[in-house]
């Protein structure tokens, strides 16, 4: 390569440069002209638009900043030849071995999710779709406040609940009735013996603790249909349950889509009421029956004895930045099946 091309070639890259540089003082400098150019109201609209720009910047922001954090206090135990990045999928956790595997935790935080999910979205919207085209005046604003009195509960006051009435409820009644019953007893998931802490009772707590977001945010997207779509069905011929079901629900679909979002943020990390019904049990739960442990539990349990201990408390901060990572797909997942509802139907 001659000399003269090679001057042409950072000619070239110093133009590039230039190019970056001016465009980037135009992003800067244009809102500052404008600014100074715009009269009174539009200086206090200029200025309302900024400071509405600041919360949204800061939680982006801040989820960033935990990301960081759980990445920087992971690194020891995925940087060290105890740990690794093998430790997601390991099966064992023994800190006296340095052995950090938590896969088991991630399994049992799927499974009670998937559960209390499978649960509380059906009988959620279905509750929704009552309190908004069936239920009677009289009656709607009582249901809907307690359905929101629910909320409010503390999840410690649920898991007492549950510890105290499901447990053994389960051990005594619901385990022997399904193990004896001809038509349950051959399925696998309904064998083993229990004393009732498993990992349905964790399953059915969060499904109960997920059911007042889930009816409470569908009812509101729900109610703001417009009245004329179900007219407009009804007298097309359709019955009030076909409207309800393929009109009022396809229309409301992006609060509903809210309300999964919010329930799979809360079941992947309830802590408390889980802890104190899924018998916390370093095994891996092949049975609804069976005890399981999830990664909320395992960092509420061990953490104040690990800390002092820096390749444990780093395994610990590992099961927290894998629960952000879940949750984070679990949430732009929801999204993406949210926007393809959308869009199919039309409304974007």
């Amino acid at each position: 390569m001659t000399e003269t091309e090679n001057l042409a070639i950072e000619s070239a890259e110093i133009e590039d440069e230039v190019s970056i540089l001016r465009h980037l003082k135009k992003r800067i400098t244009t809102p500052i002209v404008d600014f100074l150019a715009a009269d009174r109201s539009g200086k206090t609209d200029m200025l309302g638009k900024a400071f509405l720009l600041v919360p949204a910047l800061a939680s982006t922001l801040v989820i960033i900043l935990i990301l960081g954090f759980l990445w920087f206090e992971s690194t020891p135990v995925l940087t060290d030849p105890a740990g690794g990045p093998g430790i997601i999928i390991g099966p064992t956790w023994d800190p006296n071995r340095n052995l950090y595997g938590i896969g088991i935790f991630i399994v049992g935080s799927l499974l009670c999710t998937l559960i209390a999910i499978g649960i509380a979205v059906p009988v959620g919207i279905g509750g929704a779709v009552f309190l908004s085209e069936f239920c009677p005046m009289r009656l709607r604003q009582p249901i809907k406040m307690i359905t929101e009195m629910m909320a409010a509960i503390p999840s410690i006051v649920y898991g007492l609940w549950a510890y105290i009435v499901m447990v053994p409820y389960i051990k005594n009644t619901l385990a022997p009735a399904l193990q004896s019953n001809p038509i349950t007893a051959w399925m696998p998931w309904f064998q083993g013996d229990t004393n009732g802490l498993s990992l349905l009772a964790g399953g059915l707590i969060l499904a109960i603790m997920l059911l007042p977001t889930v009816v409470t945010i569908t009812t509101d997207a729900l109610q703001t249909v417009p009245r004329s779509l179900r007219e407009a069905s009804l007298a097309l011929g359709a019955t009030q349950s076909e409207t309800a079901r393929k009109i009022v629900i396809s229309a409301a679909l992006p609060g509903v889509g809210a309300a999964v979002v919010l329930s799979l943020g809360r079941a992947v990390g309830e802590t408390m009421a889980v802890l104190m019904v899924t018998g916390n049990s370093l095994q891996i739960p092949y049975t609804l029956f069976d005890p399981t442990y999830v990664m909320t539990s395992i960092i509420t349990n061990q953490l104040g004895y690990a800390f002092v201990f820096p390749l444990w408390r780093s395994a610990l901060f590992a099961v927290g930045l894998v629960l952000m990572i879940i949750s984070i797909c679990f949430t732009l997942t929801a999204k993406m099946f949210i926007r393809w509802g959308m869009k199919t139907r039309g409304y974007i």
